[in-house]
């Protein structure tokens, strides 16, 4: 009998697989293979974003201090570029003026470029598309097993680039000194720049990132793989259908909803910022300014939260006590004040009216407008709720030579209060759903549209 020749790697050029190392047939078996190709593009999403950010080298402290180099620029802009998904973003400055040089102040800043957010998601969708065209072309439909340990292996993969982005990015940088200014320092700096030079760092919180990339690439890869198998349980149930076209019809309105709403205020920064930076910066956040400006329009209350706390070593380490504000504000406070505002009212009735279009559109009845304006509320809360910002920054002090050791942390936020988001949308979904399809029935002259019947009887739904 002949021998069999030894099975070659696919990957490979005459090498045995078997002799591989392990890690390599981890990436090249036809498991992983998917997962690796899929993670490309959303991979180059975020350097991209972050080259773009570190491009520039004419920001702040040029006066004082030399620019960062591209590196130190770039591997910081990784770590911001992970705030897309989940990652505070930190910098911290260490002085050297302190006598031990133990003077930090550290900022963690919290919040979604949704830009950067939403490309990441569109470019995983569409490489995931692709996968599975290919695969079904090959083995067919995928079961609900098939279609989760697709979407296990899809969530680790890109976990691990998290990781290792959020490893790898950040930097250290010891910028050179130039003399200090006599007229704000004074001798006393000219003598700490002497004495050492300040250290900054830039970093993210990697294990954030990894975690909530983990979530969102699962969720997104098994509504792409395990879509034959959501069909027959909305084929098999009733509930489940109405559910599912729920959620398909909710997510055709916040698509043009959250557009419409970002291209408004793109336009108001571009004409009211001062310059041009403001109007770039602001690209990276359009998202985050269309939904607060649509739930401010909606009628929700956007706060302002300002807190201070601290503790003095020369007290015996006793606390300050917290010290907070908060400023509230919502459409219903323009009764004296400008009017222009008011136009932002305008956005919450298109976003009920592109709804109620929806629902009409596709016949829904009672029962699924009711889901709709349920789903249509929750999801548009819960991107309203992480659309806001939150930064912390806490200062360390020795202060001088026998003084103990003082800290400050001072923390602000600004964004929708969450009771009166939620509320506030689930009025105007509810308004939407169920008062705009017999509106349009009306004028159309005919009826609201036939309620989704019962699928007809069939072996099997495909």
């Amino acid at each position: 009998m002949a021998a069999v020749p030894p099975a070659l790697g696919s990957w490979g050029a005459g090498q045995e697989y078997d002799k591989q190392p392990a890690f390599q047939r981890l990436l090249t078996a036809a498991d992983w293979r998917p997962a690796v190709k899929v993670a490309v593009a959303p991979t180059l999403v975020l350097l991209a974003a972050a080259l773009i950010a570190a491009i520039p080298s004419d920001y702040q402290y040029e006066y004082r201090f030399q620019s960062a180099g591209f590196g130190e620029r770039f591997g910081s802009a990784v770590s911001m570029a992970l705030n897309a998904l989940g990652a505070p973003f930190r910098l911290g400055y260490q002085s050297p003026l302190g006598h031990d040089r133990t003077d930090r102040l550290e900022i963690a800043l919290r919040v979604l470029p949704m830009t950067v957010t939403v490309l990441w998601c569109l470019a995983l969708w569409l490489g995931l598309r692709a996968g599975l065209r290919r695969r079904k072309a090959v083995v067919g439909q995928l079961t609900r097993g098939q279609a989760a340990a697709e979407a296990l292996r899809t969530a680790l993969v890109l976990a691990a680039v998290s990781g290792l982005l959020g490893l790898l990015g950040g930097t250290e940088w010891n910028p050179s000194g130039r003399a200090a200014k006599p007229d704000y320092f004074g001798d006393f700096g000219s003598g700490a720049q002497k004495s050492g030079q300040p250290l900054i760092t830039a970093g993210s919180g990697w294990l954030e990132a990894v975690a909530w990339t983990a979530v969102l690439a699962g969720l997104l890869a098994f509504l792409v793989h395990g879509t034959d198998a959501l069909r027959w349980a909305a084929w098999r149930s009733r509930a489940v259908r109405g559910w599912a076209v729920s959620a398909l019809a909710a997510g055709q309105a916040l698509a043009v909803t959250v557009g419409l709403s970002s291209v408004t205020a793109f336009v108001l920064v571009a004409a009211t910022s001062e310059s041009g930076a403001q109007t770039g910066i602001s690209l990276a956040f359009l998202p985050n300014l269309g939904l607060n400006l649509l739930g401010f329009g909606s009628g929700a209350t956007f706060r302002a939260h300002s807190g201070l706390s601290g503790s003095d070593g020369s007290r015996g380490d006793s606390s300050w006590g917290d010290r907070s504000s908060e400023t509230d504000f919502s459409f219903f406070d323009l009764h004296d004040l400008t009017g222009d505002w008011r136009w932002a009212g305008l956005l919450a009735l298109v976003s009920a009216a592109l709804l109620g279009r929806v629902a009409f559109r596709r016949g829904l009845d009672a029962a699924d407008r009711l889901r709709l304006a349920a789903v249509h509320a929750g999801a548009l809360t819960l991107l309203m709720t992480v659309s806001g910002v939150l930064m912390t920054r806490t200062t360390s002090s020795s202060g001088w030579i026998g003084s103990a050791r003082m800290e400050i942390s001072q923390e602000e936020s600004g964004g929708l209060a969450f009771v009166s988001v939620l509320v506030a949308n689930a009025v105007w979904a509810l308004a939407g759903a169920l008062l705009v399809p017999p509106l349009l029935a009306a004028f159309r002259g005919r009826g609201a549209g036939a309620p989704q019947g019962a699928v007809p009887y069939a072996e099997s739904p495909f």
